[in-house]
């Protein structure tokens, strides 16, 4: 597995390629994303997220492959708490990847990559993701959950 910060066109148009399966899987449990007339997921945070200074991008590959991706967002950003420095905004990887420990090594990386105080949002009904990050979080040492609007929020610090 590499994660890579997304610095580069070519990895900037992976990352807008995987985005569209990405909201295909939340689709499942929210009623918040849906497609448009032309076929488009509606909404699309994928511009702001990629123009926004104090948010990082990550690609994860594998063998090559783009299997994957990540958002940090630090700063002033949409829907982080004023007590936390930073925020997994998404967190996704590829079916074809799942289940392989690529996801987990992924997940520990993006974290590694910043010092502080955390955030992360799991949608209600998703039990493969609570499970996925309950498990990597407890690797990590102490973490609190709360309940939130529509997700459970997940505290810690690094």
């Amino acid at each position: 597995m590499e994660l890579l910060r997304v610095s580069s066109d070519d990895e900037r148009d992976a990352v807008r390629r995987l985005y569209p399966l990405y909201l295909h899987d939340l689709s499942q449990w929210s009623t918040h994303y849906r497609l448009d007339a032309g076929g488009r997921w509606q909404p699309s945070y994928i511009d702001d997220f990629l123009s926004r200074e104090q948010c990082t991008a990550f690609l994860v590959r594998e063998a090559g492959s783009a299997a994957g991706f990540a958002w940090v967002g630090g700063g002033d950003f949409p829907r982080k708490r004023p007590d936390r420095d930073w925020r997994l905004a998404e967190f996704f990887v590829a079916a074809p990847f799942r289940r392989r420990g690529i996801g987990g090594e992924a997940a520990h990386c993006v974290l590694d990559a910043f010092a502080g105080a955390w955030q992360l949002e799991v949608i209600d009904g998703n039990e493969p993701a609570l499970a996925f990050w309950r498990r990597v979080l407890a690797a990590r040492g102490p973490f609190a959950e709360e309940p939130g609007e529509g997700d459970t929020v997940f505290l810690f610090r690094q």
